[in-house]
């Protein structure tokens, strides 16, 4: 992978299957992760960041502004955990945060990302997996 890592893509994003997801507080925050990911030969647009009120709209937690799908897709998601987290997730955007979402292949590698971006101060660090969610320690 090379590259910058895609920022405020305007896209839907579904269920982040097979990734790591984290808030992040800060730009200097963002930037020690994605170091620390470039070191674990992670880098470049298969990894996505959500910034600011403007990647709260483009999250859109309702689903409104991406249509009828998109809004019967969040009203599935309501009953799961999946809604607590699209919840911390806006309002960390709104407060001018940055939420990274970064692909894994396996455990291992899941780990080590989780504690690369817990290492640069990431928080509510998350394995989003085919079946289940899970908070990853540090």
């Amino acid at each position: 992978m090379a590259g910058p890592p895609r920022r405020n893509e305007d896209r839907f994003y579904r269920y982040p299957k097979n990734r790591i997801v984290a808030v992040l507080p800060g730009d200097e925050n963002l930037s020690t992760a994605l170091g620390k990911l470039s070191e674990l030969g992670l880098s470049g647009p298969d990894i996505d960041v959500l910034s600011g009120p403007d990647g709260a709209r483009r999250l859109d937690r309702t689903g409104a502004r991406h249509g009828l799908r998109a809004r019967l897709l969040r009203m599935m998601q309501r009953g799961a955990t999946e809604v607590d987290t699209l919840r911390v997730h806006e309002q960390a955007l709104r407060g001018g945060h940055h939420v990274i979402y970064v692909p894994v292949r396996d455990k291992d590698q899941a780990r080590q990302v989780a504690t690369a971006v817990h290492d640069a101060g990431g928080r509510y660090v998350l394995f989003f997996g085919a079946w289940t969610i899970s908070q990853l320690p540090g």
